[in-house]
Order: structure tokens, then C-alpha cells, then sequence
């Protein structure tokens, strides 16, 4: 299994990651889009927020669900940390993209 097909896998099981980290990113974007310079402070509370994500997620979550992914070929691991890495991934390539945006409308 390649890691597009565990990624894609990711979409499946961790969807409320990806959306619940969504309600964070877009604000940010906006803001970094408004105001250039707030980047460092967006980065900061971006891995501030992911340890209280993972940790609203493994206390919330159902336990009997990763056995069925075990059984796809991903593991533990993977399975926990993949949405985080492609969603911080995500919201860097935003940030990149909407702090250029904001620094050419200056």
C-alpha cells in the first residue's frame, strides 16, 4: 500500500479531523490574507491546536474502528498521524498562497 492510498484512506476515518482543523484554517487564511505579517502567530496556533485535536479525537473516538483499518494495511501509527500531517501540509500551502495574495494587494 502507497501513501496516496493511505491518504485516501485518511479521507475515510478522519474526517472530523480534516473538518474540524478546516474551522480553524480558514479563519486563518482570511486573517493572513487581511494582514501578511500575522503568519508566525497562525503557525503557532496551528501547532497549538493540533495536540488538543488529537487529544479531543482519542478521547471522543470509538476504539472498535481502527481494527477495521488494521485490516486495510495502515497502521496505528499512521492511523493517528496521517490527517494531522496532511492537514498541516494543507494549511501551509494556504498560508504560503494567501500570504503572497495579501503581500500583493499591499
Amino acid at each position: 500500500m502507497n501513501i496516496f492510498s493511505k491518504i485516501g484512506l485518511s479521507r475515510r476515518y478522519g474526517k472530523a479531523v480534516y473538518i474540524i482543523s478546516a474551522v480553524l484554517t480558514v479563519p486563518m487564511s482570511v486573517v493572513v490574507l487581511l494582514k501578511p505579517l500575522s503568519i508566525p502567530v497562525c503557525i503557532i496556533l496551528k501547532l497549538v491546536s493540533i495536540p488538543v485535536i488529537f487529544y479531543l479525537r482519542k478521547s471522543i473516538s470509538k476504539k472498535q474502528d481502527i481494527y477495521f483499518y488494521l485490516n486495510l494495511g495502515i497502521s496505528r501509527n499512521e492511523y493517528e498521524i496521517i490527517p494531522f500531517a496532511v492537514e498541516f501540509l494543507a494549511f501551509v500551502l494556504l498560508i504560503i498562497i494567501t500570504g503572497n495574495i495579501g503581500y500583493a494587494i499591499r
